[in-house]
């Protein structure tokens, strides 16, 4: 994957980012003209993992044009990590359109990664409450207000919605009614690997190797470990990088052009095209 990170080369990725920016830009706005209902749960999430996608892309639009400027090695860092969260927000988005044949299992799977943030959501409430009151009677009233919110909201994650333990259900429970393979699975993670071996399997496409490829490669510049330190800027692995960071792009546009299958809408659809009909001959004029 060692491509050369010439200035040549860094200004025809600065104009890939900067088109596929355009283009997601254009598939969220050509979505939203369709009429949403919550019994489209596939494309709500798909188009939220868009204004994600986005969001990281036009971060890394920012810091894509004096990257290849020698003394700008630290640069990598922030690079890596907006790469690794468009990549696993892709990878998230694939995974759900792996069930687009199963609506329930589709929903059992979005309410499975609800939960970590469910759990998280309480603990942050207390301690803001904590934080914010003195009185520990009146917070206890006001995170039981909370809770008993919480729960006529998301009744359905819980053991129960009338008793007042904070009991979710795991894995295994939100998945009794999903398809056998997903119900039989007594670990229940959803792991960035537990989504590329989904993914793999059911699109068998090659360009998403590269995804999950790239979700490890930068992950190395999120988790420190004492090995890893001359990888943060050793100028000998600035082709590698540059390497990783090109054909991860390129799965995140596939991955794009996948999403907008699925959301549909009108209009823009020509311009789209033209984008990724730029994109390709950018591509194609990398030396």
């Amino acid at each position: 994957m060692d491509l050369q990170h010439t200035e040549y080369n860094n200004d025809l990725l600065k104009k890939i980012v900067y088109t596929l920016v355009n283009s997601i830009d254009l598939i969220g706005k050509k979505s939203t003209s369709e009429q949403f209902s919550e019994k489209k749960l596939l494309k709500h999430a798909l188009l939220d993992l868009s204004k994600q996608i986005y969001a990281n892309m036009h971060a890394l639009n920012t810091l894509i044009p004096d990257f290849h400027v020698n003394g700008f090695e630290l640069k990598r860092i922030p690079i890596a990590l907006v790469s690794r969260g468009a990549i696993v927000d892709c990878q998230t988005g694939l995974y759900l359109i792996s069930f687009i044949n199963s609506d329930q299992s589709l929903k059992n799977e979005i309410d499975a990664m609800s939960l970590a943030y469910a759990k998280f959501l309480h603990t942050f409430q207390k301690e803001k409450l904590q934080y914010l009151e003195n009185d520990e009677k009146l917070i206890s009233q006001k995170l039981r207000q909370w809770e008993i919110s919480f729960k006529s909201n998301y009744g359905h994650l819980f053991k129960s919605r009338v008793t007042e333990k904070w009991d979710f259900k795991n894995v295994k429970d939100l998945r009794v009614t999903s398809e056998e393979g997903l119900k039989n699975d007594l670990n229940g993670k959803i792991t960035e690997a537990v989504k590329y071996n989904r993914i793999k399997e059911f699109f068998n496409r090659q360009d998403y190797t590269f995804l999950y490829t790239g979700f490890g490669y930068f992950s190395q510049y999120q988790h420190y470990s004492f090995a890893n330190r001359k990888m943060l800027e050793d100028p000998s692995t600035k082709d590698e990088f540059f390497g990783i960071l090109l054909t991860s792009i390129s799965a995140i546009w596939i991955a794009m052009n996948q999403f907008s299958s699925i959301l549909g809408g009108q209009g823009n659809e020509e311009e789209i095209k033209r984008n990724n009909e730029l994109i390709k001959t950018l591509y194609s004029s990398i030396k």
